[in-house]
């Protein structure tokens, strides 16, 4: 049921209506979870991510418990407000809590360290026993008392409970049982009360009811719900192709951006994930004072890229810094489309932007692979001239041991470019040079059949 307005368009008090149609579209949000033994109702000072909007003072101190996204972000900002006595309660170890986040760890380490460094204290493995004292409304002086896991207590003016947030989709909150639609009960998960859809078509377990954003669950971003909506409703009407996009894309985590001080942004995988997945990876990481922006504007931050070491390709990118919720959107562009390190580094990126930092991560990360871009180069150069890939190893000695005339099993730069002009490939002098400068590791000025096997 809904409200009904009068011909002013004002909404009549005590008022129904019902409204049907043969299409329906779910998206009743999520509401913050609220923990036993936390006393809302006794306090107009104990607040969730949901009633925290209705704050109207500006408290001397602040307690969050919870160090998910949403208490690391209203502690910056009460920080940044000038609350000086700023604390988060983190029931487990912070790595764990990164981990669950899908942060970077040392995009996590720097948040930690410009935390502390504006005041905001972490507590590790702490947690609340009892609120042992409440003020009643009036008595504006006093404070919320608080006995502590470890024992120890804590007085506070202001409480935020950022304990996580649960989809509306039980019976009592929206009715949605009754029509027939499936409804999660998984207790205290993030998915307790979250719709199960069809990836394609967003279409629920009831003909004709579709659903969208929270409700459904993980990842309950707005963006990505926006684009849910806008699936399901083409879908209701059969609408668009069914290859017009990855029906996985909407309803996977997409880029994160976190409006903390500095804000931060996340795309893609991290090195750990990567390497669970069975990728080698190196990484690449610029810290804003490395551009001239950076260091001029906003020099706390870092950029990091998670590359795959074997093809140059950018698998994750995470950020912390100024403007980093919208230099995100550049690492979505690199991770989605496939590209290299080596298409960054011949990128031209406008001086004294933020975007520098692309270049200087690429190249960071270019230094720790096997055959970075100057190999790359080369092989380019190999690729022009229509070189064979298929000389199995057998020829390949064959044609070193000719040139190798006093058995050394070593050739120095003559004789390697006398060897590829042997095979028919007329290399150059500048390029045999840097093939000679990037084997050479131990400086005697020759390279052995093995590393002539790898780079060929």
């Amino acid at each position: 049921n809904c409200g009904v307005l009068d011909e002013n368009g004002n909404l009549l008090e005590d008022s129904e209506a019902f409204v049907s149609g043969t299409k329906v579209l779910v998206c009743t949000g999520s509401k913050a979870t609220r923990f036993p033994g936390i006393p809302f109702d006794q306090s107009h000072r104990i607040f969730d991510s949901d009633t925290i909007n209705l704050l109207g003072y500006l408290p001397r101190s602040v307690t969050i418990a919870g160090f998910g996204l949403i208490g690391i972000e209203f502690a910056n900002i009460f920080n940044a407000l000038g609350v000086e006595d700023v604390k988060i309660l983190a029931r487990g170890d912070i790595e764990t809590s990164v981990k669950k986040l899908n942060m970077d760890m040392d995009v996590a380490n720097e948040l930690l360290r410009l935390l502390k460094k504006s005041g905001v204290q972490i507590l590790e493995r702490t947690s609340i026993d009892q609120f042992t004292y409440v003020p009643p409304p009036g008595a504006d002086d006093e404070f919320i008392q608080m006995k502590l896991s470890d024992g120890s207590t804590v007085e506070t003016d202001l409480f935020l409970a950022a304990t996580g947030r649960h989809p509306l989709g039980t019976d009592k909150e929206s009715g949605l049982v009754s029509a027939g639609v499936e409804i999660a009960d998984q207790g205290r998960t993030a998915n307790r009360g979250s719709v199960t859809v069809n990836k394609k078509t967003l279409a629920t377990s009831s003909k004709n009811v579709y659903a969208a954003g929270d409700i459904i669950g993980h990842p309950a971003l707005a963006s990505t719900g926006k684009e849910q909506a806008k699936r399901a409703v083409s879908a209701m009407f059969r609408e668009g192709s069914d290859a017009e996009a990855n029906h996985d894309e909407f309803l996977s985590m997409g880029s994160i951006g976190v409006w903390t001080v500095p804000a931060m942004g996340y795309y893609g995988m991290t090195k750990e994930q990567a390497e669970k997945e069975g990728y080698r990876v190196v990484e690449g990481t610029a810290r804003y004072d490395m551009s001239l922006r950076g260091r001029v504007f906003a020099p706390d931050g870092l950029l990091k890229l998670v590359v795959d070491s074997d093809e140059g390709t950018v698998l994750g990118v995470h950020l912390i810094g100024k403007e980093a919720a919208e230099l995100i959107h550049y690492g979505v562009a690199l991770v989605k489309g496939g590209m290299t390190i080596f298409e960054i580094l011949s990128t031209t990126f406008t001086a004294v932007t933020y975007h520098e930092l692309y270049k200087y991560a690429a190249l960071d990360a270019n230094i720790k692979l096997d055959f970075g871009v100057e190999w790359q180069n080369i092989f380019n150069t190999f690729l022009d001239l229509e070189c064979s890939l298929d000389n199995d190893e057998s020829f390949l000695h064959e044609k070193f041991d000719v040139i190798d005339e006093d058995g050394s099993g070593e050739l120095d730069e003559a004789k390697m470019r006398a060897l590829f002009e042997s095979m028919g490939y007329p290399v150059s002098k500048r390029v045999i040079s840097n093939i000679m400068r990037l084997s050479d590791q131990n400086g005697s000025g020759t390279i052995d059949f093995d590393d002539f096997k790898t780079i060929y």
